[in-house]
């Protein structure tokens, strides 16, 4: 999956997209200078980066984590238990207050949060089942093709129904899957608003570092969290 920007978030508060889309690439590039787009990202199991901006009154971060992190699987989510345990994450990391512990002088409100993945089934089998519907309604009005031609023609179509059904399973099991949440927090008194500690690593324990970058007024900087440090500084 591609990993999102903000892009909405800094839409609304008027903060310049480059300053985020720095933040982005100087974060890829200074990890994997040589190699190409898709080599930038690469999944790692117990890793996550992480890009925040920091901005007059505007603290606005983008996670993205292994979905093996998260829910402890990376397939699409086909059945009620492991549904439940898409939603139950997604209730967890919106709930920024428990993986944020922000100052109470700095007066941060969370104004926007947003969990993209792609573990759950989509409308693409909406469609689908119309495109059957379609094509059975235009055969019933053939008369021209005998039972048959109907018989040989349905069970080609079930052989290859089934043939494609197998190969997106098994592509389904196999691929990698990650999750991004975005944060948007509007902080009244951002002079408090010194360090924030991350407690992601407490509420989803297989994480081991998160790899940071960062943009704040004193300038732009490159860290990695962990269990035993994670914590950011802002006026450093």
């Amino acid at each position: 999956m591609k990993r999102p920007f903000i892009q909405s978030s800094l839409l609304v508060t008027g903060l310049s997209m480059s300053w985020f889309v720095l933040a982005h690439q100087s974060h890829s590039h200074s990890a994997h200078p040589d190699h190409d787009h898709a080599a930038l990202h690469a999944h790692v199991h117990g890793e996550a980066t992480l890009d925040v901006v920091f901005e007059g009154n505007m603290l606005l971060a983008s996670l993205e984590a292994p979905a093996a992190d998260i829910v402890g699987f990376e397939h699409l989510a086909t059945d009620s238990e492991s549904q439940a345990k898409v939603r139950n994450a997604e209730a967890q990391l919106k709930l920024a207050e428990t993986l944020w512990a922000l100052p109470s002088a700095a007066a941060c409100e969370l104004k926007d949060v947003s969990v993209n993945h792609e573990l759950l089934a989509t409308s693409d089998h909406d469609h689908d089942h119309d495109h059957d519907h379609d094509h059975d309604h235009d055969h019933d009005h053939d008369h021209k093709h005998d039972h048959h031609k109907h018989h040989d023609h349905t069970h080609g179509a079930d052989h290859k129904h089934d043939h494609d059904h197998d190969h997106d399973h098994d592509h389904d099991q196999s691929q990698h899957s990650d999750i991004q949440v975005e944060y948007n927090f509007f902080c009244e008194h951002p002079e408090h608003l010194q360090a924030v500690s991350i407690q992601l690593f407490t509420s989803f324990p297989s994480l081991h570092n998160i790899s940071v970058q960062m943009i704040t007024p004193q300038g732009q900087k490159g860290l990695t969290l962990s269990p035993t440090q994670p914590r950011l500084t802002f006026n450093e």
